[in-house]
């Protein structure tokens, strides 16, 4: 009897952590403009910036860069510290490929830490092949 007790607090805490990851997934979810890009350590030019929108309903977020859609599934992990999200985009030439990053939202904009190859960042710093991307809410849901 104590084999299917501890069975299913192991259960629990696990979903624990999935529902938390949803819910966390439900409280992102909204339009946002980019402020700030970052890449190779340089800061985007402002009409770059400006050109970028990101969109996030579900496990799905959708990038528009100068009106050109770039879908992506994602998952996030927010026991992770800092907390991780995986990037997978859905059609073009990066189709299959994984994207690992962090993210969290401070003073209200969510940031992102990602790179298209290589580790993930362990830090919220746009050196090297880490891109860094500020987006403030347009909207929420």
């Amino acid at each position: 009897m104590k084999r299917f007790a501890v069975a299913g607090l192991v259960v629990a805490l696990g979903l624990g952590g999935v529902l938390a990851d949803d819910k966390a997934i439900a409280e992102l979810e909204g339009t946002y403009k980019a402020v700030a890009l970052t890449k190779d350590g340089k800061e985007a030019p402002d009409d770059v910036v400006s050109s970028i929108t990101a969109r996030i309903a579900g496990d799905e977020i959708t990038f528009t860069v100068s009106d050109k859609n770039h879908p992506a599934k994602f998952k996030i992990d927010t026991k992770a510290k800092p907390a991780h999200i995986d990037l997978s985009p859905s059609d073009g030439t990066e189709k299959g490929k994984t994207f690992l990053g962090i993210y969290k939202i401070e003073k209200g904009e969510l940031i992102l830490a990602f790179t298209e190859k290589g580790d993930r960042p362990t830090e919220f710093k746009g050196e090297g092949d880490v891109r860094l991307i500020r987006l403030k809410p347009d909207s929420k849901k």
